[in-house]
């Protein structure tokens, strides 16, 4: 019993050895015939020594690492490999670039606010229907109607929410108006507002002097140079914006129906509340 026990100590000994001198080799032709007799007697031995281990599959046999790194093993691939070169990769990135841009733009360009501009033609404004005349009070009391347009130059529509005009003379507020209906107007279009209101001449306002002109035929006894003040709220991409316009236009008071009708002292108010706009597309 104590032979055997060292001759087989001898075997695992000189099998040891014999991995040993594996490490870093390649076993030539002539020695593989002998190690596949021993190949049984090797293999116990050689599992034994790899006990807790798995062999490395990038050392021919002749290596270990331990089982718990066995997952983290890491392919080196050379860096001619193709695989490391997608084809037209920078094709798809400059692509993905410019589609990116050119939406940016596009969104900036249109969504970017624009102006809205009042614009108007400065008509000579004549009385509509007959003019109210007290020479006795110095009162008189007619309703004209001013128009201006309302350019849209954005590429989305706005809303008017309310219109405002107010007629001055010489520092003197003759008359206000305004009115709060909601009105769209389209991209990229232009609208025409008419406005009626009422203007009082009288004492209060220091017009009344003109009571005994505006029954004179003669233009230049009845014709005015009044200031006309419009401002226009509207809304668009959901904030409030305001526009604004200023105009001398020239104001006639009297009128052609014959004779001007004639009535009591001060029976109509001075400023009031204008009658709804009038748009034409």
């Amino acid at each position: 019993m104590p032979k055997e026990n060292n001759e087989s100590k001898d075997g695992r000994l000189n099998g040891l050895a014999n991995v040993s001198s594996g490490y870093g080799s390649i076993p030539s032709s002539s020695t593989r015939d002998d190690q596949t007799v021993d190949s049984e007697d090797e293999g116990s031995v050689y599992t034994e020594l790899l006990r807790g281990s798995v062999p490395c599959p990038t050392c021919r046999g002749v290596g270990s690492i331990p089982k718990e790194q066995e997952s983290q093993l890491v392919a080196l691939i050379p860096m001619k490999d193709k695989r490391l070169r997608p084809s037209r990769t920078y094709v798809w990135v400059c692509l993905a670039v410019f589609l990116c841009l050119t939406t940016a733009g596009l969104l900036m360009f249109f969504m970017f606010p624009r102006g809205v501009e009042m614009m108007s033609r400065k008509p000579y404004l004549n009385p509509i229907g007959s003019v109210y005349v007290n020479v006795t009070q110095s009162y008189v009391h007619f309703t004209i109607e001013n128009t201006f347009n309302l350019s849209n130059q954005n590429y989305v529509p706005i809303t008017v929410n309310s219109v405002e005009m107010t007629v001055l003379y010489d520092t003197q507020v003759l008359s206000e108006s305004k009115n709060l209906s909601i009105v769209e107007v389209s991209m990229r279009s232009d609208h025409q507002f008419y406005i009626t209101t009422n203007v009082s001449l009288d004492k209060d306002n220091k017009m009344g002097y003109m009571a005994q002109n505006c029954l004179n035929e003669m233009r230049w006894a009845h014709e005015m140079v009044m200031l006309f003040q419009f401002t226009c709220n509207y809304s668009v991409l959901g904030h409030t914006e305001q526009t604004t316009l200023q105009t001398f236009q020239f104001v006639s008071c009297y009128s052609d129906i014959i004779p001007p009708t004639i009535v009591p002292p001060k029976t109509i108010p001075k400023t009031t509340k204008a009658p709804p706009v009038r748009m034409i597309l």
